[in-house]
C-alpha cells in the first residue's frame, strides 16, 4: 500500500480552504441567481395543518397539481375581484384610473404571500393550469380606461397598460421585500404618483 506523501495532503487541504471557498461561493451564488417559484405546501403538510390524514387529503386533490390549480384559482379570483370592487363603472375615467391602481396595491401588501404565488410564481407552479394570464381582467379594464384616456391605437394602449402594471408591481414587491424600509411615500399615495405618470 501506498502511502502519499504529506505534501499531497497539504495541497488538498489547501485546496479545500482557499479554492473550495471560492467554489463554494460560486456555486451558491449560481444556486441564488436561479429563479424558484414560492411553492403550495404539499399534500402532507396541509394534512397535518388540518389535523387530517393524507388520505384524507387525496380525496379532495388528487395530486399537489390540483392542490395548486385549485389554490391559485380561488386567490385569482379573490385579486381581480378587489381590484375590481375598487373601481366606481360611472365616475371620471382618471379616477377610476386611479382607483383601480390603488386597489391593486392594497391587495398585494395585504396578501403579501398570495403576491408572491400569483405574480412570482404561478407560471412556474402551474403552467397548465389554464387560468391564463392572470392579469388578463384587470389588464383589460386598465386598457379601456387608458384607451379611453389617451385616445391613442390599440398598441400604444397596450405598452401604457404594460408600464402600468411595471409600477404597481414595483411598488408592492419593493414594500413586500423591503419590510424594514422607511418609505416617505405611502403605498396608495404611489399607486396613484404611477397612474399619473403613465398619462403624462
Amino acid at each position: 500500500m501506498t502511502t502519499r506523501p504529506a505534501l499531497d495532503v497539504t495541497a488538498r487541504q489547501r485546496r479545500e480552504g482557499d479554492q473550495l471557498r471560492g467554489e463554494l461561493l460560486e456555486a451558491a451564488a449560481v444556486l441564488a441567481a436561479t429563479p424558484r417559484p414560492v411553492a403550495v405546501p404539499s399534500l402532507r403538510a396541509v394534512a397535518r395543518a388540518c389535523g387530517v390524514s393524507a388520505t384524507a387529503v387525496y380525496r379532495h386533490f388528487p395530486s399537489q397539481a390540483a392542490l395548486t390549480h385549485a389554490v391559485i384559482t380561488v386567490h385569482h379570483q379573490a385579486f381581480v375581484a378587489a381590484v375590481l370592487r375598487a373601481d366606481d363603472p360611472a365616475g371620471d375615467p382618471e379616477v377610476r384610473l386611479h382607483r383601480l391602481a390603488v386597489g391593486y396595491v392594497r391587495w398585494g401588501l395585504a396578501n403579501p404571500g398570495m403576491y408572491q404565488l400569483l405574480f412570482e410564481s404561478a407560471d412556474q407552479l402551474d403552467a397548465e393550469s389554464g387560468l391564463g394570464d392572470i392579469t388578463d381582467e384587470v389588464m383589460k379594464l386598465a386598457s379601456t380606461l387608458l384607451a379611453e384616456l389617451t385616445g391613442t391605437a390599440p398598441a400604444e394602449v397596450a405598452v401604457l397598460a404594460e408600464r402600468l402594471w411595471f409600477g404597481l408591481h414595483g411598488i408592492v414587491s419593493l414594500r413586500m421585500h423591503k419590510p424594514d424600509q422607511t418609505w416617505h411615500v405611502a403605498a396608495d399615495e404611489a399607486a396613484v404618483t404611477v397612474a399619473q405618470q403613465i398619462l403624462a
